[in-house]
């Protein structure tokens, strides 16, 4: 039996990534060949593209520290590579974008965890997507059984070379991938020695050539809105006549166009787009659905896939096929990758739109779920908690700064040991009725979540068993599909007011807004876990050891991303001054004698 996972059940463990960093843990493992260690190591240096085959991106992988001694291959600065392998281009285009996003630098890994990490976030997404799904999939999935999924994929389900597999994946021998290798019968051999097409699967080639002008526009950080990018991109494959991207009308019985490319607006409205079809299904299932041809679509075959993020759907992406010929599964799989990701890059615009808005949309939520920690903790101790800060520590963990008023440390600290997903409860500060803390939130709370769907948390606070948050979105949010998608997550959560309020000269500091895009979410999860864990009091409430261990990182590795913070915080006081003195280093500095 061959190991390793097959198509459907491979693409449902991508799917139930609850992050963009957990898919690209688990494709780097399932569509590049790597091992557990390796992944912590790529960065964007070692991606480039193919100079024989157009269009064909490799990924060099670096020797590790026991690997180094041999006379293997080196990248032009010296580093030792292990082999380069072959990325396919939807992931190369994710890879491309979440650098981007992140803000990385040439030499920070995409994935820059411990190979401990790498192992777990595997696990906890086969979990997740067993979980969700019907697929058959053993929740104790390891980048191991990825690694034999590349291997099965090259070899059984694309007919590829297996001295080229074996190279790729950075296996010893051919012996190793014998199992993945079925006696082939006079007519394989026949095709093979004659010099009949392979046994490439000319549906999954098909579907790489048809949905990849979709990925590349959504990588190109110049391109227009992504919706709009997207739809343009797909309709430059003659494959799709027509691309458009719809939404929930208020009401939720009708369908709204955003954009569309191949077809005008009025076109699609006088088609009955806007009265529902396969689209709304999308948005309400969180499924792709297809049609071999209805009036919408003008009588072609068409699928809508959801434009989802973190459990909002913004809406859903559809395809009208310019051939007549029905959606195969591959196009299927490949255009549902894509609207994962157009998910991801809208959240993340509608996270830019409420840096630069004028207005903003306030909102109020209540909850007294005992799994909100901070309802918990003030109903059982009688007090009162305001919540400072949150830092990411992963993308599933959090660490919160609290602030307490009316116990003791010991008693939050007993609560804490009680409440499941938090833990590592660290006194910063203790006062005459209450003290500053932090704790490691594992589940998740109602603020992150607010956060991952792109608000800004102004104020959270919890008295007698009872969560306050306000958060701003930008001007015009739909409020309401994330209120809904907090309440699978907390089962009382209340919309307890909503309002368009200009925003505050406060938050609109010049200073602030000059540095605000400088951070990396790095950077500034530094800066702000030193600044609330007290780093930066006299006498100091933490060392910089106490923070990193706090943030699970190294302390050199705290250290880089907190000075890279700090000089971004003083450029934007200093370099737009041009009468400030000129001081020893400064590049307007004139040499002696000059």
């Amino acid at each position: 039996m061959v190991d390793g996972l097959d198509a459907d059940t491979y693409d449902a463990l991508v799917t139930a990534a609850e992050t963009y960093r957990a898919a690209l843990v688990v494709r780097l493992a399932g569509e590049a060949g790597l091992r557990t260690e390796e992944i912590t190591r790529v960065a964007p240096r070692h991606l480039r593209g193919a100079e024989s085959v157009a269009g064909a991106r490799l990924l060099a992988v670096p020797a590790g520290d026991d690997e180094s001694a041999g006379g293997e291959p080196r990248l032009s600065d010296g580093e030792p590579v292990d082999r380069e392998t072959v990325v396919p281009a939807s992931l190369a285009a994710d890879l491309d974008r979440y650098a981007t996003s992140e803000g990385l630098d040439e030499d920070d890994p995409y994935v820059d965890v411990s190979p401990r990490r790498v192992q777990m976030i595997v696990s906890e997404t086969a979990a997740r997507a067993a979980g969700l799904t019907d697929a058959a999939l053993d929740e104790r999935v390891t980048p191991s059984a990825l690694r034999k999924t590349f291997a099965r994929r090259q070899l059984v389900d694309r007919g590829v070379d297996p001295r080229a597999v074996r190279d790729a994946g950075g296996w010893e021998s051919l012996g190793t991938l014998d199992p993945y290798l079925d006696p082939l019968d006079g007519e394989a051999l026949a095709a093979a020695i004659a010099g009949d097409e392979g046994t490439a699967d000319p549906s999954a080639e098909r579907a790489t050539r048809t949905v990849l002008p979709g990925f590349e526009a959504l990588a190109d950080p110049g391109s227009a809105a992504p919706p709009a990018a997207v739809a343009s991109g797909l309709t430059e494959a003659d494959r799709w006549a027509e691309a458009w991207v719809v939404r929930r009308a208020v009401g939720g019985e009708r369908a709204d166009v955003a954009t569309a490319a191949g077809v005008d607006r009025e076109t699609l409205a006088d088609r009955g787009v806007t009265a529902g079809g396969p689209w709304l299904d999308a948005i309400t299932d969180g499924a792709p659905a297809a049609t071999d041809g209805r009036q919408g679509t003008a009588g072609r075959p068409a699928v809508a896939v959801p434009a989802a993020y973190e459990g909002v759907v913004h809406g859903a992406l559809c395809v009208v096929a310019a051939d007549g010929d029905p959606v195969g599964e591959p196009e299927r799989r490949a255009l549902a990758a894509l609207g994962g990701c157009l998910g991801r890059a809208i959240t993340a615009d509608r996270w830019r739109e409420l840096l630069h808005s004028d207005a903003v949309t306030e909102v109020e939520f209540h909850t007294t779920d005992e799994r909100a920690f901070l309802a918990r903790a003030s109903e059982r101790l009688g007090c009162r908690i305001e919540l400072a800060s949150t830092v990411d520590v992963d993308d599933d963990v959090s660490r919160a700064y609290l602030s307490v008023d009316g116990a003791r440390p010991q008693d939050v600290a007993a609560v804490v040991e009680s409440a499941p997903g938090v833990s590592d409860f660290r006194v910063i500060e203790t006062g005459e009725d209450g003290c500053s803390a932090s704790v490691r939130l594992a589940d998740g709370s109602l603020v992150r979540a607010l956060i991952d769907h792109g608000a800004t948390v102004r104020d959270a606070s919890a008295a007698d068993g009872r969560v306050r948050v306000v958060a701003d979105f930008p001007e015009g949010t739909n409020v309401r599909p994330v209120a809904d998608g907090l309440r699978d997550r907390f089962a009382d959560v209340r919309l307890a007011s909503k309002e368009s309020v200009a925003r505050s000269p406060r938050t609109e500091s010049s200073l602030r807004d000059g540095v605000a895009d400088r951070f990396t979410d790095r950077q500034w999860a530094a800066l702000s876990a030193a600044y609330h864990g007290g780093y930066f009091d006299w006498p100091r409430g933490s060392t910089a050891e106490e923070v990193a261990d706090a943030m699970g990182v190294s302390s050199p590795t705290f250290h880089n991303h907190l000075r890279k913070a700090q000089r971004a915080l003083l450029d934007g006081v200093f370099e737009d001054d041009a009468d400030r003195p000129i001081r020893d280093g400064d590049e307007r500095a004139t040499p002696p004698g000059g």
